[in-house]
């Protein structure tokens, strides 16, 4: 590899929430640190406004988000069934709206704050292993033709923080083959628009009609599959709405953004986009190996995302954070014991909380959107654990809760008898995960994702 060679500390590849979040804290612990973006710095990261909940910003050691970043908050929070017929309401959400745009930016000025360098448009064009550790990438700029890169870091530690891109990823052996590709029932297909109001009075006319008041969150469930929503804001004002659409991205069921031109179509009193995107969302538990020497996985490039709902933006910053406390203590923080401990940090911590999660949505694409309105009907979903699976944490259930449960379970017995077993499994799956091998041991990890892949019914991600 030839060009102009830099060395660093830490390459964090991709700027968005998690990898700017890696270098803020990383920089600020006294590393020296170069962030890099594929895009447009203004472009980086996702593109949409995001239900993040207020404690993860402070586990992620930022600041709670202005007003102008918190588009709302103590708003209430509808499911609804697929039909509209069967609802539950939580007041307040336990979420903030948060923009994620302007959320990025400031986490970029904050990196710049704190000493990191930060580069934009340009490409990964090689990295470079000794003995599996990557010691080098080489980049370029994004719009130069493939040739050499015209620029080296060398660096002890580099992070992904790329997505489902996997850019650095992929191209370590060690990591590749423990994080192998998701399949697509693994996947959401997602879209998210903030849209101006064309027609208020139509709007109006809408709110009405389903009996809601401008600020509330109203969130369709089933609308294409189990695993599938659509969910409509309208704002105070009267003046934007929030639109997000979502599905399994199996090839059976309609996509994000068809879900989303469906749902504009049916309301034409949605105007114009003022900003939004789309895109694929890890949905299945935490990669079993989350590091090796020289690279740690940070964000959905590691499927940190919360399963329930694919969020991702909160839990990826924890991450983020909990990467560069478990890697301060050491001289070198691409070290095995450095990265190990970042795994280990991560797994016990949060691992459980995801992979209980993954075990409900895993449940949920098996029913339909009937099963789901007989489930709200019934009540079988309590404001508890919808409270908790939109504040993510782990559900907890009141005497109340338990005692409507096991009424729901009687008014609609053949569905209980399909979904409690399985909802039972959740305590296990996060009970697994506070015994992740505290020690950089292979040998110990390799049995324990065995362990964890027979909970699942699926393959090892270390074999």
């Amino acid at each position: 590899m030839e060009g102009d060679s830099r060395e660093r500390d830490v390459v964090v590849v991709g700027a968005g929430t998690a990898g700017s979040t890696a270098a803020i804290h990383l920089a600020r612990a006294g590393r020296s640190v170069t962030l890099l973006e594929g895009r447009p710095l203004e472009q980086a990261g996702a593109r949409w406004v995001n239900g993040v909940p207020p404690w993860m910003f402070d586990r992620a050691g930022i600041e709670r988000p202005p007003d102008r970043e918190n588009r709302s908050s103590d708003f209430p929070f509808t499911m609804l069934s697929h039909s509209g017929r069967a609802r539950l309401t939580l007041r307040p959400s336990p979420t903030w709206a948060v923009d994620v745009p302007k959320l990025v930016s400031r986490l970029h000025r904050l990196a710049r704050e704190a000493g990191a360098e930060v580069l934009d448009r340009v490409r990964i064009r090689e990295v470079e292993c000794k003995n599996g550790r990557p010691v080098a990438v080489g980049v370029s700029p994004e719009s130069a033709p493939e040739s050499d890169p015209s620029l080296i870091f060398r660096a002890r530690l580099f992070v992904d923080a790329t997505g489902l891109n996997a850019v650095l990823r992929r191209q370590v052996p060690e990591l590749a083959r423990h994080c192998r590709p998701l399949p697509r029932h693994h996947l959401c297909t997602a879209a998210q628009e903030v849209c101006e109001i064309s027609d208020p009075a139509g709007a109006r006319s809408f709110l009405e009609q389903h009996g809601f008041r401008p600020g509330e969150y109203l969130f369709w469930t089933g609308v294409s599959g189990g695993f599938s929503t659509r969910s409509i804001t309208v704002a105070d004002d009267f003046r934007e709405v929030e639109l997000l659409t979502g599905a399994i991205a199996d090839g059976e069921h309609a996509t994000g953004p068809e879900l989303m031109r469906d749902l504009k179509e049916q309301h034409p009193w949605i105007g114009k986009t003022i900003f939004g995107g789309d895109g694929l969302i890890p949905l299945r538990r935490p990669f079993d190996r989350l590091a090796a020497p020289g690279i740690a996985l940070v964000g959905n490039s590691a499927c940190q995302v919360f399963p329930a709902h694919g969020s991702g933006t909160g839990i990826g910053m924890v991450a983020a954070r909990l990467l560069a406390d478990a890697v301060a203590a050491y001289d070198d923080p691409g070290s095995l014991e450095a990265t190990w401990s970042y795994s280990a940090a991560f797994q016990r911590g949060y691992g459980g909380l995801l992979a209980a999660y993954d075990v409900f949505r895993r449940m949920s694409q098996s029913l339909s959107g009937d099963d789901i309105e007989r489930m709200l009907r019934a009540g079988l979903i309590q404001k508890g654990s919808f409270t908790a699976a939109l504040d993510e944490v782990m559900p907890g259930l009141s005497g109340g809760d338990l005692l409507s449960t096991v009424r729901g379970a009687l008014r609609a017995p053949r569905l209980a008898a399909r979904i409690l077993p399985r909802l039972a499994r959740m305590p296990a799956a996060a009970g697994l995960y506070r015994r992740y091998p505290l020690s950089s041991d292979l040998g110990r990890l390799r049995h324990w994702s065995h362990t964890v892949a027979r909970l699942f019914g699926e393959p090892p991600d270390v074999s």
